[in-house]
């Protein structure tokens, strides 16, 4: 029944454009289609397998209210390029206001939302992902926690003053988690989190800073091994054909007899340039936080080549420890695949 749910709303609002063209400034289809072969090896097992990486189908508008204000909104949707099935679960769906003020957007917010998410707007402006945040080589959230999708959220997003941009995002988080009667977690309300970041080089310039903060609140007050709260810092320079940059993460959780009160991620990387082509490469530490003495370590290094502005051939190679204290533990993946933007 997804298959088909997914299908019928991709149908109609196709179908809506063009009765919705009139009565907006502009309406976008757009999306992503991306499909690699994986070769996989975890441990001692094999794999080969392909792999549909973050493919996607939108709609976004802008609507003209006057004054400098507009009124925007967005519908992103999962795509598995590799089945040819939809998900019903939308990557993000906002409405929001735009001007000189900034832009607010309520929702479910992305990187693809005008105000995006604060803490995963300063990875993705200060640092290059080694082909995209997906698949094999994704890192936002198994590795920098970097709130990358938020739903029942509140976004703002300053407008750039002196190369400076200011992020805010609020989000109730309780809708989804397994309530009890005797649980304190019984509303959408009950799980709060909160992000605020402030990012330098948004406008113009070689350099790139930017510091952020967030927050999670639970009424009955965090469980062992929840994240309390967390900060982020990065920095990156532009050498021109060269850009390098480096993050710090640190996420403070309430320890457990075992596991840690805080979880440290320390990520450097580089691309460079090359005409047609791009070659990037990230390596990245994180304490394990249910292991005191360990430690994740990850290495990656990607090409990208473009056929054309909207195509991309790329070839990937990424290297994981999970737990530097565990043998045999080992995933290594190989791919190539071919990416079209649309």
């Amino acid at each position: 029944m997804k298959r088909y749910s997914a299908c019928a709303f991709a149908i109609a609002a196709g179908a809506a454009v063009p009765m919705t063209v009139a009565a907006q400034s502009s309406v976008t289809i757009y999306g992503r289609m991306d499909t690699s072969i994986d070769f996989v090896k975890a441990g001692p097992t094999s794999s080969k397998q392909m792999t549909s990486n973050a493919s996607r189908l939108g709609f976004r508008g802008v609507e003209d209210l006057g004054d400098g204000l507009k009124a925007q909104f967005g519908l992103e949707m999962s795509v598995s390029s590799d089945t040819g099935l939809a998900s019903t679960a939308l990557r993000n769906s906002y409405v929001g206001l735009a001007g000189g003020f900034g832009a607010v957007a309520v929702g479910r917010l992305d990187s693809a939302a005008p105000t995006r998410t604060p803490l995963y707007a300063l990875v993705t402006r200060h640092t290059e992902f080694v082909i995209h945040d997906a698949g094999a080589t994704a890192v936002g959230t198994s590795i920098l926690n970097a709130r990358t999708r938020e739903s029942n959220a509140i976004g703002y997003a300053s407008p750039i003053v002196n190369n400076f941009v200011f992020r805010a995002g609020y989000y109730l988080n309780g809708d989804g988690i397994t309530e009890a009667a005797n649980s304190p977690v019984r509303f959408e309300s009950d799980y709060k989190q909160a992000d605020v970041s402030l990012s330098y080089g948004e406008g113009s310039g070689p350099l790139g800073l930017g510091m952020g903060y967030g927050q999670n609140k639970k009424r009955g007050g965090p469980l062992v091994n929840d994240v309390k709260d967390k900060w982020m810092a990065v920095a990156s320079y532009d050498f021109g054909a060269i850009r390098a940059w480096v993050l710090f993460n640190r996420d403070n959780t309430q320890a457990g007899p075992t596991s840690r009160s805080k979880t440290d991620v320390h990520y450097i990387g580089a691309s460079w340039d090359l005409g047609n082509g791009k070659l990037v490469g990230n390596y990245m530490t994180k304490d394990v936080q249910t292991n005191r003495d360990a430690k994740l370590k990850r290495f990656q290094l990607g090409y990208l080549y473009s056929l054309s502005k909207r195509t991309n051939l790329y070839a990937f190679f990424d290297r994981s420890d999970p737990n530097n204290r565990v043998a045999n533990d080992l995933v290594r993946a190989v791919g190539a695949g071919v990416q079209h933007n649309f």
